[in-house]
């Protein structure tokens, strides 16, 4: 880390994400015995945080904006627990302001929570006058919501957001992360990869903690799916790489959501299949619920001829249009 001069305002970006295999296996529970793998890409919908050295004129130490307002001078009192244990880790003074935008609804199953906290740290940081690099900036995101807050989630969602970009990453069992980033550009993947899928909003918004509570519980249980998603990412990213097997990657992905299926009672319900099934029955070569179930993001592999059919088939399920994108956290604005 190195210091420069002091900042007054800093924006940061951080992008939201979708996993295609491996889901389930970036648990400590599981990796620290048979290692652990995912691949996910970034996507051109982001989280903004703005943070800035606040007024004392204003008699506040602690002012945030998310999807509520918080007006606080105690740090202990600040009730969005991401953003207060943010700030006890990287030891920023007040009084200071922070404000959230983020392009897509929260608790969709995209990420959203691990690129705020991404997000967050990274203008900290900057604000604080400290550069970080990308593994220290993601260990102190997994440090804050799996060491600090204990939620029971993995940690692929700090990697991707941290990161960017179309990744295979690896974990071995001593919690080491190796990533390998897709070897095409960026008009390539949009054109192989983006072009074949269809992103459909369940318009149900859950919180993910019950069900990765009983799929950590249910671990030993599920070894038999978890070592069956693992051991896809090297076939799919194969698939990827080797003149991209669209009929491939929608089995790959089909099979993996049969697996995932199994790891929680809740992951899954008679609206969500009834959905999935006339997708898959209208030419869907595969799918999946993004994240960790219940609701949020269905994403739907399809070739160019059955995509009109498979929205005709969801017509009551808003599509939403996303694209590629390569970047990670980044700083946008520095004052």
């Amino acid at each position: 880390m190195t210091t420069k001069n002091q900042r007054k305002i800093v924006v940061t970006s951080t992008p939201l994400r979708i996993s295609f295999v491996g889901g389930g296996t970036d648990f400590q529970k599981f990796y620290t015995q048979h290692g652990g793998a995912f691949i996910s890409t970034t996507i051109d919908k982001e989280i903004i945080v703005t943070v800035k050295r606040h007024s004392s004129i204003f008699g506040e130490k602690y002012r945030l904006n998310y999807s509520s307002s918080e007006i606080t001078n105690e740090l202990k009192d600040i009730q969005n627990d991401i953003a207060r244990e943010c700030i006890k880790l990287t030891g920023t003074k007040p009084p200071i302001f922070i404000s959230t935008i983020g392009d897509l609804p929260e608790k969709s199953g995209l990420g959203s929570s691990s690129s705020f906290c991404v997000g967050l740290l990274n203008a900290l940081f900057e604000l604080n006058n400290e550069r970080v690099n990308r593994e220290d900036l993601v260990k102190a995101a997994i440090e804050v919501e799996i060491n600090s807050l204990g939620k029971p989630i993995g940690i692929q969602d700090h990697y991707a957001a941290t990161y960017g970009g179309l990744n295979y990453f690896k974990v071995s069992s001593s919690g080491e992360v190796s990533v390998e980033p897709i070897d095409l550009n960026e008009m390539e993947i949009k054109k192989i990869l983006f072009n074949n899928f269809l992103l459909f909003w369940t318009k149900i918004q859950r919180d993910s903690s019950d069900i990765l509570s009983e799929q950590n519980q249910n671990t030993k249980k599920n070894i038999s799916e978890l070592l069956f998603m693992k051991n896809q990412c090297p076939v799919f990213w194969n698939a990827i790489k080797n003149n991209f097997e669209l009929k491939e990657i929608g089995t790959l992905i089909k099979e993996g959501w049969e697996k995932k299926m199994n790891l929680s009672s809740e992951i899954t319900n008679k609206k969500i299949t009834s959905w999935y099934e006339k997708a898959i029955n209208n030419g869907a070569l595969g799918g999946k619920l993004l994240g960790a179930g219940g609701g949020g993001f269905l994403l739907i592999i399809s070739d160019q001829k059955s995509k009109n059919q498979i929205k005709k088939a969801l017509f009551e399920l808003p599509e939403i249009k996303v694209n590629y994108n390569p970047n990670g956290s980044r700083v946008l604005l520095v004052v």
